[in-house]
């Protein structure tokens, strides 16, 4: 089921089917990717309890999770609603149980801004054991145009050094490198047949598209996140600009998911937080 929030100059609608947002409209425009060429159906998901390719291995048991984990497909109980506001939350049950063998009550709260949209992903732990996880976001942003019209400005100065994946979305070891600055293009040649653009590590703690032209789109600010992925479908007129706390598996990477590098412990009866801004005010 889908719910609205609006003020003046914005209009934020989110589906319980993983809390995700699926409309976001200032002053009149859509901002979200609404698969106009049927490239990709998603707009802004939540990736929990991994980031794109990660084994789940927990005490020696291998479980069978799925690319970006299962918070995206599983049904959110609306628990908050406001004038401002709308809270989601998702607890841990027979089906979660099956591949991912932790207890846990993920909740999802999108507040609007003036331009813009919060939301705010709490991970607490209700059980007397630790919790491990990892998270990330997947935010799309339409453009007006190709892809190569358009860069991303980084709060601060960046090694932008790709770590390279294979087909499967596995980092192969190899990297690329762009040099060094706060601006990097989006020319489409190293976006193409679904390659990622992975930049592990980042100083900055919030991102600006732009267009060449010096135009700014949009802003996305992040926190509690170390690693940003840049990612365009085939055709599409649109980017997700994405914070992941963790980096897909290597080829050869096996061992414990508590053991892997960004994975976040949250001790019993803990809660561990992240933070989405995405404003268009600055248009």
């Amino acid at each position: 089921m889908q719910y609205t929030i609006d003020n003046e100059r914005m209009s934020v609608t989110a589906d319980s089917l993983g809390a995700e947002l699926v409309h976001i409209r200032h002053n009149g425009k859509e901002r979200l990717w609404q698969n106009e060429n049927g490239s990709w159906s998603g707009h802004a998901p939540l990736l929990f309890p991994a980031c794109g390719k990660c084994g789940i291995t927990v005490n020696g048991k291998t479980y069978p999770l799925a690319q970006h984990g299962f918070a995206r497909r599983r049904e959110f109980v609306l628990t908050g609603r406001g004038d401002t506001f709308m809270e989601f939350s998702l607890c841990a049950d027979e089906e979660t149980r099956k591949v991912y063998p932790f207890e846990f009550v993920l909740t999802v709260t999108h507040t609007l801004l003036d331009g813009g949209v919060e939301t705010k992903i709490s991970v607490e732990n209700p059980a007397p054991v630790d919790l491990y996880f990892s998270c990330g976001g997947h935010d799309s942003f339409a453009l007006d145009g190709d892809i190569g019209e358009y860069e991303v400005l980084f709060e601060k100065e960046e090694n932008f050094t790709r770590v390279a994946h294979d087909e499967n979305g596995r980092l192969t070891g190899e990297t690329v490198s762009y040099g060094r600055g706060r601006v990097f293009p989006l020319p489409a040649d190293y976006m193409q047949e679904g390659r990622t653009v992975i930049f592990p590590n980042v100083a900055s703690r919030a991102l600006t598209l732009c267009k060449r032209t010096g135009e700014k789109v949009a802003s996305l600010a992040f926190e509690g996140f170390s690693h940003v992925l840049l990612w365009h479908p085939h055709g599409s007129r649109m980017v997700c600009m994405e914070p992941w706390c963790t980096l897909p598996d290597r080829t050869d990477e096996n061992g414990e998911f508590c053991e892997k590098a960004g994975v976040i412990r949250v001790p019993p009866h803990g809660v561990h937080a992240f933070t989405l801004r995405k404003t268009y005010d600055c248009i």
